[in-house]
């Protein structure tokens, strides 16, 4: 699953380089009232045209999910779990999913089997259908990474091409970044 952020980033360029595995990039366009979504999107754009520049190929797709209408902002990796389940079911031999928590994420460890038992739960009622593989493995490839040894890892043009503010602000016809948010503030450590 991919962002566009550093993290997601930083995974993508690894994954690309250290196996041969044959890779599905799938983005989620998650449109809510934080208003991210474009920015997100164009940084995910730019970074996806970079790597297909410089490594080897991968699919890639997107899916949106439009939460604008209402007012509170949907757990994003709920979410997560949801699409993946599809993505998983749509990419023939499909067994592992890979996703850029960090260990240093707020309560992650037990944000992140929340997330698998709903994705388990999903999954489950396309395996009683006899879609999918028996098994599916979320793995996390950079999770004893900290932000800025992901940014080491990293070309700094391809860092410059990522995003990670919640709560972008809108100048003319670009982005930026609000600076106040918890992402903005831990991409200041890099």
């Amino acid at each position: 699953m991919f962002s566009g952020g550093l993290d997601s980033t930083a995974m993508l360029v690894q994954l690309l380089g250290e196996t041969r595995d044959e890779l599905r990039v799938h983005h989620i366009r998650m449109v809510n009232r934080e208003a991210r979504a474009e920015a997100e999107h164009s940084a995910v754009e730019r970074i996806v045209a970079w790597c297909r520049e410089r490594y080897r190929p991968f699919r890639y797709s997107e899916s949106a999910v439009d939460f604008s209408a209402l007012e509170a902002i949907p757990i994003d990796y709920l979410s997560i779990a949801f699409v993946a389940c599809q993505v998983a079911i749509d990419t023939p031999r499909c067994d592992r999913i890979a996703v850029a928590a960090l260990a240093r994420d707020t309560d992650i460890e037990n944000r992140s089997a929340r997330q698998r038992r709903v994705f388990d739960t999903l999954y489950e009622c396309y395996r009683a259908r006899k879609l999918g593989e028996p098994e599916v493995q979320w793995i996390y490839p950079v999770y004893h990474s900290t932000k800025r040894e992901l940014a080491a890892t990293l070309p700094r043009e391809l860092v410059e091409l990522t995003w990670s503010c919640r709560r972008p602000v809108r100048e003319a016809e670009q982005w930026r970044p609000c600076g106040a948010c918890k992402a903005c503030l831990a991409r200041e450590e890099i």
